[in-house]
This record gives C-alpha cells, structure tokens and sequence, in this order.
C-alpha cells in the first residue's frame, strides 16, 4: 500500500472544481491581451500552449459564435497518471483580448 502510494504521488495534489475555479479566477484575465494572459498563467504555475486556437465555434446562450483560444495546463505531482487541469482564453479574434477563461480537467493523463 506504501510503495503503491509513494509510485502513485500525490493524491493530496488533486484539486477539485470549485478549486480550479479559484485558480482561474484569481488569474483577473478578462481583458488582457493574449500575450498579458499567457504571462500570468505563466506566473502561476501553468504552461500554455505556443500557438493559438483560431477561428474555433463555440455555443453560447445567444448561439453559436467563432473565437481563438489559448490552452495552459498544469498538472499534479503523481508520478503515474497525474491529474492534469486546464484553463482556457477565449479570445475575441477582432480586439486580441480576452473576454472569458474556461477551465476543464484531465483526471488522469497517463498518454
């Protein structure tokens, strides 16, 4: 059970949802420029993607409309099939800001 644990990490390093919503709220990123985003998800622990999403459709309460994303993630200490959280940029392809950060999870990212 021991070794079990010790391979697996820590578990204690999973977040849940409400925590990940924390995490991406305390980022204050609606509004910044994509550059700005990506430098304080940077700053708080996240890695982002190197290019952009563009021109992705997404649903909204109005209908479906196009925008550009940025992906940054982080991922748990576990040595085997980590957690691996994400936050999302939506970016408004016709300013370059952000106007909304969505979030989503991984459980285990074994691949």
């Amino acid at each position: 059970m021991l070794a079990c644990s010790a391979l697996g990490g820590c578990a204690l390093t999973r977040v849940s949802d409400a925590t990940l919503a924390e995490e991406a709220e305390k980022l204050h990123a609606v509004g910044l420029t994509t550059d700005a985003a990506r430098k304080v998800a940077t700053e708080h622990g996240f890695e982002c993607s190197p290019y952009i999403n563009r021109d992705v459709s997404v649903s909204t309460k109005d209908g479906v409309r196009k925008t550009d994303m940025l992906e940054c993630s982080k991922k748990s200490l576990e040595l085997v099939c980590p957690q691996r959280r994400y936050v999302v940029f939506n970016i408004d392809p016709a300013t370059g800001l952000v106007r909304a950060v969505g979030k989503r999870f991984t459980q285990n990212s074994c691949f």
